[in-house]
């Protein structure tokens, strides 16, 4: 049987966080509340948490700059909860470092499937890189070259840090250099069914893949946005 996960929800709604408790607890999960990001911050600094569940409108602190502290020091899944629905607003949070998120309102039973398809993929990762993963060998396109067994990208020789998720990605692309790949095909390639996973997170990584090998080269073109269908890595 699978250890009950403890969960810190972070939101000034004191109603909704009394329902998230009560749908929380029900699934034998332990939880702990604050009702302000700086008081979620400090327990969360007090705790060993599994899962954060953090409004994004809060006072004293909001939920993406919470998010952004968070992740100066942990990985934990992160799952916002907001009513700012446009999507923009989303975009941001999950480039604060957000696994997912939902509108308010929201149904419980919908909040709890997310958070055990966070939990299965985390579940999933391995503790260290190890050779002979199902990424295979070491690929080279072009100046860039991919690690599975070290989860390492180099372009050039220089070395772009990569979070879990953009270097699944990457590797998709590059492993499909040439070809176009839809938004589901990239879903498809470096996720699994059961992540719960949008289009538009797959825009955000792509994002955030340019931004970082911008960094290390600012001439980086090598990922193409075909309008309408999804990105392809320029054949070398």
């Amino acid at each position: 049987m699978p250890e009950p996960l403890n969960v810190l929800v972070v939101d000034d709604d004191k109603a909704l966080v009394s329902v998230l408790r009560a749908a929380l607890e029900e699934e034998g999960w332990r939880v702990s509340v604050a009702h302000d990001g700086k008081a979620g911050l400090a327990r969360f600094h007090q705790g060993a948490f599994d899962v954060l569940l953090l409004d994004v409108l809060m006072p004293e602190l909001d939920g993406l700059e919470l998010c952004r502290r968070v992740r100066q020091s942990s990985e934990v899944p992160v799952v916002f909860l907001t009513s700012r629905a446009d999507e923009i607003d989303r975009i941001t949070g999950l480039e604060t470092g957000a696994d997912d998120y939902v509108v308010k309102p929201f149904s419980t039973r919908e909040l709890v499937a997310r958070i055990r398809a966070i939990r299965r993929r985390v579940e999933r990762r391995p503790e260290a890189p190890v050779p002979g993963t199902s990424l295979g060998e070491p690929l080279t396109a072009g100046p860039l070259r991919i690690d599975p067994a070290r989860f390492e990208v180099r372009w050039k020789d220089a070395v772009a840090p990569l979070t879990r998720a953009e270097f699944l990605v990457l590797h998709a692309l590059a492993r499909h250099a040439g070809f176009v790949l839809s938004r589901d095909r990239l879903i498809d390639l470096a996720h699994g069914d059961d992540v719960v996973i949008t289009e538009r997170t797959v825009d955000t990584f792509i994002k955030r893949i340019r931004q970082k090998l911008k960094a290390v080269d600012p001439g980086f073109d090598a990922i193409e946005t075909v309008v309408g269908v999804g990105y392809r890595y320029k054949k070398p």
